[in-house]
């Protein structure tokens, strides 16, 4: 399917004036470079099964993307819907998770007295910067897990559109005739 030439009657894809191509595989690049990105500069396999698996799915999304063809585009839809589940996943897990072990001093890294000195030690004001400081971590996580939400659904719509504009050209061209819009 060329893409540069569409039939008549037929607008390729676009989100405002941008291409929605291009968009896509600069967004699933971005996911594959991010990806690659935390998997060397943080270690600990096990706490990186959800990076693998974004980095996994963009790089599916991108090779469905520079296919451009309708099957390719239907998988890769059905990618990014699984993105999405996971990244709503994330959002209702990661937050807390990150909000209390800051709270609790586990994030810390320093920490030099054993658990039973820091609780004996730390005196209410601490304990209050510490809940703040946990309270704000878990918010900013929650802002960070948002965005990234709203950029997995931002790539569905736009393989979505990118699936049916390759619907719609491949029943055109097999029909044999540009001219006719279905």
């Amino acid at each position: 399917m060329d893409y540069n030439n569409p039939p008549l009657g037929v607008e390729t894809p676009k989100l405002c004036c941008i291409p929605a191509r291009p968009l896509v595989c600069v967004l699933a690049f971005i996911g594959v470079v991010r990806g690659i990105a935390t998997l060397v500069f943080y270690g600990n396999w096990g706490e990186r099964v959800a990076d693998v698996i974004f980095l996994l799915l963009n790089l599916l999304l991108l090779f469905g993307a520079a296919k451009n063809n309708e099957p390719a585009l239907k998988w890769s839809q059905r990618v990014v819907f699984l993105a999405v589940i996971l990244a709503v996943i994330q959002f209702m897990i990661w937050p807390v998770m990150v909000a209390s072990f800051t709270a609790s001093g586990l994030a810390d890294t320093n920490n030099t007295m054993t658990e039973i000195e820091d609780l004996a030690t730390k005196s209410y004001a601490e304990k209050k910067k510490m809940f703040v400081r946990g309270m704000l971590s878990g918010y900013a996580l929650e802002f960070g897990t948002f965005l990234m939400i709203g950029a997995e659904v931002l790539k569905y719509v736009l393989i979505n559109r990118l699936w049916q504009y390759a619907k719609t050209t491949e029943n055109i061209v097999i029909g044999g005739n540009q001219y006719i819009v279905p």
